[in-house]
């Protein structure tokens, strides 16, 4: 009974939250605030522990009045009120609005189903990794990483192709988010014989087999792998040196453009 509650209810359960509490994140970088001792960034943030537990990024007031209600009053009582005004004009009375309000909610349900599928599903499984730490954007570390944490469906044929939303490659997307959905299409072969070629596992499974992975996650059924602790160390240590030569190199760079344009 609960596995269909939050899979057509998940955006508002999960999603909505935790891409708040990012953008909540992003404020305080930019402010330079510091985050408060014992607080965790990565920490996922649900309606419930907002509820019973709180959070320290914001008050369940806060996500209600910011987030939520907005979207549940204009979208789904505002958006369609020209209806009452419809059914009084030809005698329908209020059947109309409520008729359009029951669809409304029918309607996100099945979009969240939609993108439970689309998207939850390719980033779940007893063969996706999971990580200790977090690493610098574009490392080597990061590209590693949505290869291991992320899933391709079938791809191949345009039909394919649209019926996914282009979601289907999501390896591709993760590594490149700017990138259009045929370049996506075109890098995908590339990918994937460079993971050959290295050993790296790339996995492409069919949306159904990648539904039922996910829901013995959410079941108990079957865990997510840990990247071995060893190799992930040190492959942020190797990022780490590599920022750094980069630095070195634009500084040096910079450098003799100065003492070029100081002999002239």
């Amino acid at each position: 009974m609960v596995l269909p509650i939050l899979v057509t209810t998940w955006k508002w359960f999960y999603y909505a939250p935790n891409t708040y509490k990012e953008l909540k994140l992003a404020k305080w970088r930019k402010q330079g605030k510091k985050i408060p001792d014992g607080v965790v960034p990565s920490d996922a943030v649900t309606v419930r522990s907002l509820i019973f537990g709180g959070t320290p990024f914001y008050t369940f007031t806060e996500f209600f009045s910011v987030v939520i209600g907005p979207y549940l009053l204009i979208h789904f009582f505002l958006f369609p009120m020209p209806l009452l005004a419809i059914g009084e004009y030809m005698g329908t009375g209020h059947d109309m609005y409520i008729s359009a309000v029951k669809n409304l909610f029918l309607a996100e349900l099945l979009t969240n189903f939609h993108g439970f599928v689309a998207i939850v599903t390719n980033h779940a499984g007893d063969d996706m990794y999971r990580f200790r730490e977090g690493c610098r954007p574009y490392s080597g570390s990061f590209y590693l990483r949505q290869v291991l944490a992320s899933v391709d469906f079938w791809t191949g044929s345009d039909i394919n192709d649209f019926m996914h939303g282009y979601l289907n490659y999501q390896i591709e997307h993760h590594m490149w988010p700017s990138l259009s959905m045929l370049s996506y299409k075109r890098s995908q072969p590339l990918v994937k014989a460079l993971c050959a070629k290295h050993g790296v596992p790339y996995v492409q499974e069919n949306v159904f087999w990648r539904t039922k992975k996910t829901i013995d996650i959410m079941t108990g059924s079957a865990s997510m792998r840990w990247f071995p602790e060893e190799y992930e160390k040190k492959f942020l240590a190797r990022d780490a040196v590599v920022e750094l030569e980069k630095k070195n190199k634009k500084t040096t760079l910079l450098s003799d453009k100065a003492m070029e344009a100081v002999q002239e």
